[in-house]
């Protein structure tokens, strides 16, 4: 009984220092992808063309559902859009919402065919599907978007400044900005409530 406890346990530290990991690699990402925009777009693009050929080879080689691929491809097509004003995204333009609707859509789709077919798949092969058919280019497009483009140099020169609807990432134009990205943000959000909740700030005075 013990001995089950302690298994249970090491289950949930072994997922507590994943997720960590998980983080810490996602926020280095993040300050890689601020730091090197012109790099990063260049990047993108190239996972995005294997994940569309990782798509196409699966339509061939593989007994899975044509309707399905067909909405990952064109998912990715709108995804593709995205990068002519990258490291810019404007959150009310049709290239950002189709994007957003063909990944809720493709999500929804691959769901519903692996719940209701009739041949059975390993929960490896549904990972490994969901993982570069639905997941990847989002997760990264995320990771790269900062949270407010008035920390941009040449935010001024931008035709769009004005709209409060367009955010983006710093370029490679000049390091004297500073940069918030929407994971630092998150990070720094987390660690602003527990500073509060630990009152770490409030322990400072005595030391």
């Amino acid at each position: 009984m013990f001995l089950s406890l302690l298994i249970l346990l090491s289950y949930a530290l072994g997922f507590v220092f994943c997720v960590v990991c998980l983080a810490c690699g996602l926020y280095y990402f993040s300050e890689l992808v601020e730091e090197h925009a012109t790099v990063a777009k260049r990047w993108i693009k190239y996972t995005m063309w294997f994940v569309m050929g990782v798509i196409l080879l699966l339509g061939i080689f593989e007994d899975l559902d044509f309707t399905s691929l067909l909405l990952s491809f064109i998912g990715h097509c709108c995804y593709y859009t995205l990068l002519t004003e990258f490291p810019f995204v404007t959150l009310t333009g049709f290239k950002f919402i189709s994007s957003v609707l063909s990944f809720i859509i493709s999500h929804i789709s691959w769901f519903m065919f692996f719940r209701n077919t009739e041949n059975w798949y390993p929960f490896g092969e549904i990972i490994a599907v969901f993982t570069f058919c639905v997941w990847l280019i989002p997760l990264i497009f995320f990771i790269s978007l900062a949270a407010n483009d008035t920390s941009l140099p040449m935010a001024n020169n931008y035709s769009s400044h004005s709209n409060p609807n367009i955010i983006g990432i710093d370029s490679e134009f000049s390091k004297k900005k500073s940069r918030i990205s929407v994971l630092k943000s998150m990070f720094a959000w987390l660690k602003e409530k527990t500073t509060d909740i630990t009152g770490q700030k409030s322990m400072k005075h005595y030391y």
